[in-house]
């Protein structure tokens, strides 16, 4: 009978070495520490991609709105009194948050709602150079990411907004606009 070892069994290897024996539990955990690290840093690349490409609907969506609201006055010879007249009352930002929109002329305390660009940039407005705000006609506006807002544009709460300025010439992130 013969003698049964490793080296005469037919399924052994009689030359493994330490190095093809396989991974050791601290090489697995290196392999997945890395892959965790890897993934980790992709997440905030994709965000980042994400906030990107929302930004660019909302302004995209402000523009059709706008656009809606100046065909709308030009038909009527007078702004309408909300999105509702223009059956976009439900139309909804990228955050799902609706979207803002002020006819100074028909709401009530419209001087102080107005958006404006801050203490330290003075709007650009018309006539006596009074006047500190955003727009002269009416104010479009998405709440951004972060669902707040505020009149003034260097409030914090206001930096991720995307806003129409300067009747129209500007179309964008607060954080992007210059007055």
């Amino acid at each position: 009978m013969p003698i049964l070892n490793r080296n005469t069994l037919p399924f052994a290897c009689p030359k493994r070495t330490r190095w093809s024996r396989g991974f050791t539990l601290i090489e697995l955990i290196v392999v997945l520490g890395v892959l965790a690290l890897l993934t980790i840093m992709g997440m905030g690349v994709y965000s980042h991609f994400i906030d990107r490409a929302k930004n660019t609907r909302a302004i995209a969506e402000i523009r059709v709105l706008e656009k809606e609201i100046l065909e709308f006055w030009h038909t009527n010879d007078r702004l309408p009194d909300s999105l509702a007249e223009l059956d976009r009352s439900a139309m909804l930002d990228p955050w799902k948050t609706p979207y803002q929109y002020i006819n100074f002329d028909t709401t009530s305390g419209g001087e102080e709602i107005r958006r404006t660009t801050g203490k330290k940039n003075k709007g650009k407005g018309k006539g006596s150079g009074k006047s500190s705000s955003l727009n002269e006609d009416f104010d479009l506006f998405s709440m951004g990411k972060d669902r707040m807002s505020a009149p003034d544009l260097s409030d914090p709460s206001s930096q991720d907004d995307i806003v129409r300025a300067d009747d129209g010439s500007y179309t964008g992130l607060v954080l992007e606009y210059k007055s």
